[in-house]
């Protein structure tokens, strides 16, 4: 689905760090050593320190690398604390977007679907899908030392084809600025609420 132009532009069974794509660097805002990021893969988790100094979180639910121009798409977390997320209590938390469409053509299985009705079992017949935030490849790489990946989820697939909207914050001066001040408004708006991440976690 296209992407609004707005501004500029748990537990261990399931989750694993991934090592693989990240080189050491060091980060001039946070003065410590964090990982540069060198790819993005779907059910990745980032993190970032917004305009109010918060940490926020995206988990990445898709990823075009096919063609140009690449992009990801995230969808964003309810985490919001001066404290830095880690991957131990991710299963609290929710992620922003509707739980009353149902497509014929992006499905779930019957086991991801029974999952998803009995966290929340008001959506069913329909099913669960996130608002997504599209961020360019090439533009992200020219702020990428903002984000950290902490950790990688087995998400199921699809979960933004099953949502209503998108944005694109291929901006880093837009993303600092709108989760930190206008997020919450935003997705109350555009009719998104949130729902726990557990509830898109492969089995």
């Amino acid at each position: 689905m296209p992407a609004d132009n707005i501004g500029l532009a748990k537990s261990s069974n399931f989750l694993y760090i991934n090592f693989t794509k990240t080189v050491v660097t060091c980060n001039a805002e946070t003065n410590h050593s964090m990982a540069k990021i060198t790819d993005i893969n779907q059910g990745d988790l980032l993190t970032f320190k917004a305009a109010d100094n918060r940490f926020k979180m995206l988990l990445c639910t898709n990823t075009s690398k096919e063609r140009s121009p690449q992009y990801f798409i995230f969808s964003a977390l309810t985490y919001d604390s001066f404290d830095k997320p880690t991957t131990s209590n991710i299963n609290i938390i929710e992620f922003f977007g509707i739980g009353n469409r149902k497509c014929d053509y992006f499905k779930y299985s019957d086991n991801e679907l029974n999952k998803m009705w009995s966290i929340h079992p008001e959506t069913r017949p329909y099913f669960l899908g996130s608002y997504g935030f599209l961020i360019v490849r090439k533009d992200f790489m020219k702020f990428r030392d903002n984000f950290e990946v902490i950790g990688t989820l087995n998400i199921i697939d699809h979960l933004d084809k099953n949502g209503n909207g998108s944005m694109n914050i291929s901006d880093w001066e837009l993303i600092k600025d709108f989760f930190a001040n206008r997020i919450n408004s935003v997705m109350l708006d555009r009719g998104q609420k949130t729902f726990k991440i557990d509830a898109i976690i492969k089995d």
